[in-house]
């Protein structure tokens, strides 16, 4: 069947890798997709796709991680963040950037000795991680892109000094990138280009302050430029702009951050090679930059020095390789486009493409890296997990002549029946009191709409009341608040898998598996925590 010229095209059927239950994948093996898991394929040279072989594959397979947090690819390696703090490297390692403390390859996934880690990134021969609030960097550092004062390679996580308050950490090919608690950006390494951000092209071996740029959410490294994403919705950009990667409608190189015209509402961004990409809050993805081998989804080989939409997607997050793309559906489809030389898109083939094609479903996708040649696609949810749902249930209690029904509260509005009959409608309430009707052998139950589906409670006369819910601990009986100079250092009781910081009611960064954090220049403020422990979610304030 002839391609359409414009659109996404759907390839032969392909297995479905089910986020639930056990799959039939390549040779008729069984792997489990549970969230968490993480699924390579493409070229294996070195062991990047982490199945314990070399041998390149155009289906996805498991890399054996299971319970991954978070991913990150360089060139030809991939590091996953496990949910108790600890790294999972695999791939090419002939600068030490899988950090276990060797220079061999693995084929399988290693450990560098490193723990308690919040965040993870990786250069196209580098690695980088954040522990403490503070930025740790591994592997090639022939041009000062690990940010330790000098030009020596690294096999083992090295501690940046000068930053406490790092959030997010991402690398280009010979720089590096890190977000701070207040949204502003440091970075170091090769700068040929501007990619630093700093109004020069000087390079720099340690951080420094990436100027006229502030409310930043989110960073990427592209090969040679950078991009930031900030809390308003608009993406900035700077560095090479040899493509027109930079969005702004021209090919000249800026060495401080500008904003891309016309982009608002973008909730994600991505970029490894000379293109980049930005997904809106409404699906849509938009690429711009380097198209030589269709990279753009447009359909031609033509760059694009201005921002367009990749016609016929709508996705919930996307990646980027060398000289391809990728995205992923709210129903896992993933779909991929570009370069494909070493079988990188997946598709069967050795044919790149100018249009997205189907390669993959895999439902839960929620994160896709790419490198030069090959996809790593995380499975799961990169949000805090919901409060556990209220427990439906009714008391119905005499009290003096009166009877007294009583339900769990985040039920919303209830409607009281009584013999299958309507009785009345209270509202947003917890409690109604049915006055003289304490001898009353009727039928109570409680009517609520939830999640759109009508749920009927009946009112047990035997039940005891539930209770109310617990007050919230005074500030400081859980978790203490302590100036010290400029800076707030706050220490709470439990060292939980996730933990949030919010900042006068508002959320301020995720910590993991500690029990303290400090914010730079914090004084002045209210500070909370959210502390997660399996399904459930409790918020203290901190005196």
């Amino acid at each position: 069947m002839k391609r359409p010229a414009v659109g996404p095209s759907r390839r032969v059927s392909r297995p479905v890798l089910c986020a639930v239950i056990a799959l039939t994948m390549l040779g008729g093996g069984e792997l489990a997709a549970d969230a968490g898991s993480v699924f390579a394929w493409g070229d294996n040279e070195y062991g990047q796709l982490g199945d314990g072989t070399t041998t390149p594959r155009d289906q996805a397979v498991s890399t054996g991680v299971a319970n991954s947090v978070s991913i990150a690819g360089g060139r030809h390696h991939v590091l996953s963040l496990q949910p108790d703090g600890s790294l999972r490297a695999w791939g090419w390692n002939a600068m030490g950037q899988l950090g276990d403390g060797t220079f061999t390859d693995r084929s399988s996934a290693a450990t560098p000795a490193l723990d308690s880690i919040s965040a993870v990134g990786a250069g196209h021969y580098h690695s980088l991680a954040i522990r403490g609030g503070q930025p740790y960097s591994w592997g090639r550092n022939h041009i000062g892109q690990l940010g330790l004062g000098d030009l020596t390679n690294r096999s083992q996580p090295t501690l940046v000094g000068g930053i406490n308050d790092a959030v997010a950490i991402a690398g280009g090919r010979e720089h590096s990138l890190v977000l701070r608690t207040d949204g502003t950006l440091v970075a170091w390494g090769n700068n040929t280009n501007g990619q630093i951000g700093d109004g020069t092209t000087t390079r720099r071996t340690t951080p420094v302050t990436v100027g006229g740029i502030s409310s930043v959410t989110a960073v990427v490294g592209g090969r040679v430029h950078s991009v930031a994403l900030r809390s308003d919705g608009t993406v900035w950009t700077w560095g090479d702009n040899a493509y027109g990667q930079l969005g702004d409608g021209s090919f000249v190189d800026r060495s401080t951050p500008a904003p891309v015209p016309g982009l608002t509402n973008i909730a994600k961004i991505a970029a490894f090679g000379f293109h980049t990409l930005a997904l809106d809050d409404s699906g849509q993805v938009w690429s711009w930059g380097r198209n030589s081998y269709g990279q753009l989804g447009a359909g031609t080989t033509t760059n694009r020095s201005t921002p367009a939409i990749v016609p016929g997607l709508t996705a919930v997050t996307i990646g980027s390789g060398r000289d391809y793309t990728l995205a992923a559906t709210a129903t896992g489809d993933i779909w991929a486009w570009g370069r494909n030389d070493e079988g990188q898109l997946g598709d069967g083939t050795q044919t790149n493409r100018r249009n997205p094609v189907l390669v993959e479903t895999i439902p839960g996708t929620s994160q896709l890296v790419g490198g030069r040649d090959y996809v790593a696609a995380r499975l799961g949810d990169d949000s805090p997990p919901p409060p556990p749902p209220p427990t439906l249930t009714c008391s119905a209690t005499v009290l003096g002549a009166d009877l007294v029904l009583a339900w769990p509260d985040g039920l919303g509005r209830a409607v009281i029946r009584r013999n299958g009959s309507w009785l009345v409608t209270p509202g947003n309430v917890t409690t109604w009191t049915i006055a003289g009707t304490a001898q009353d052998d009727g039928d109570y139950l409680v009517r609520f709409r939830i999640d759109g589906v009508r749920t009927d409670v009946p009112c047990d006369r035997d039940a005891p009341p539930p209770p109310p819910p617990p007050p919230p601990p005074p500030p400081g009986a859980f978790c203490t608040a302590t100036v010290v100079g400029a800076d707030v250092v706050l220490n709470w009781e439990t060292a939980a898998p996730k933990t949030a910081v919010r900042r006068n009611g508002s959320f301020l960064t995720m910590v993991r598996n500690t029990d303290t954090y400090t914010v730079a220049d914090g004084a002045g403020a209210s500070y909370a925590v959210r502390v997660y422990e399996g399904q459930t979610r409790t918020e203290y304030g901190c005196g």
